[in-house]
């Protein structure tokens, strides 16, 4: 079984597709203010979409390569939240060389080195208008649009373990340094990490259904906001176990996380379909 999300240590080839969407819960809006004064205030939620490809191909039995492209978005739901928060459009491949380190009966260790190249593109009406309130102007440095482009380097490290036929544990590290994905940072590491746990019934039980669950903190949030906590990630995952090379299921994610300039955290569902 694969969770997208942490990946795995095992020298294999497979094609893994994710495709889906989520939306914010119980998101609130920040108010335009003209000299501290809050003077409107306006309803809405965010939707998240996203389409992921990775293909792995074995080389030796010590190495692969993989390739990663993906598309993500986030925009509002109603007309207050689009003025607000705006569109953000994020798109990017990576590829990498996954490395076995260590394999025995019950446990699998694997290192990898990956290139990430991406490109955010952000519309933040909200920004604007408070940017032309505060100067009392349209200045040059003041953007309705504004494009990012990320680059990125890093290594990893993911393990996993077999309690029994049943039960097991996937963990992952990840160090990477690179581009910031703001318009006012410079480069900067990011440090992910996380684990599942995993139940297969079918050895035991004899039902081709397997479940994941799991935590994941990661340092860039989706796509472009300065925060002030970071996004920590609650993973559950149901999987058809019934055939070796078919990595089907359904993958649900919590995430929760506080942007600068928000008194509350923000907390979104996503949900999607692995094939």
């Amino acid at each position: 079984m694969i969770n997208s999300v942490i990946g795995s240590p095992f020298i294999e080839t497979y094609l893994d597709t994710r495709l889906g969407g989520g939306q914010t819960v119980k998101f609130e809006i920040q108010p335009i203010t003209i000299d501290s004064q809050k003077v409107l205030q306006l309803n809405g939620n965010l939707v998240y979409t996203l389409l992921d490809i990775k293909y792995q191909q074995k080389i030796k039995d010590w190495m692969a390569f993989n390739g990663r492209v993906s598309v993500q978005g986030r925009l509002g739901t109603e007309l207050g939240a689009l003025l607000t928060e705006g569109i953000n459009i994020g798109t990017g491949f990576n590829f990498g060389w996954l490395f076995k380190l260590y394999q025995s009966k019950d446990f699998a260790l694997s290192g990898s080195l990956d290139v990430f190249n991406n490109s955010y593109t952000a519309v933040n009406l909200r920004k604007f208008i408070q940017g032309v309130i505060d100067s009392g102007k349209i200045v040059p440095s003041n953007k309705l649009v504004y494009e990012i482009p990320l680059l990125k380097a890093g290594s990893a490290l993911t393990c996993a373990y077999a309690f029994n036929k049943t039960f097991g544990l996937t963990a992952n590290f990840t160090a990477q340094y690179g581009d910031a994905a703001t318009t006012s940072s410079e480069s900067k590491w990011y440090i992910n990490y996380g684990a599942v746990f995993d139940a297969d019934l079918l050895p035991k039980q004899n039902i081709p259904i397997g479940f994941m669950l799991g935590f994941f903190h990661n340092t860039l949030p989706i796509p472009t906001d300065e925060v002030v906590t970071q996004p920590n990630n609650l993973l559950f995952q149901i999987i058809y176990t019934g055939k070796q090379d078919l990595n089907l299921g359904l993958e649900m994610n919590y995430k929760v996380y506080k942007p600068v300039d928000f008194d509350e955290s923000i907390s979104i569902v996503n949900v999607a379909l692995n094939f």
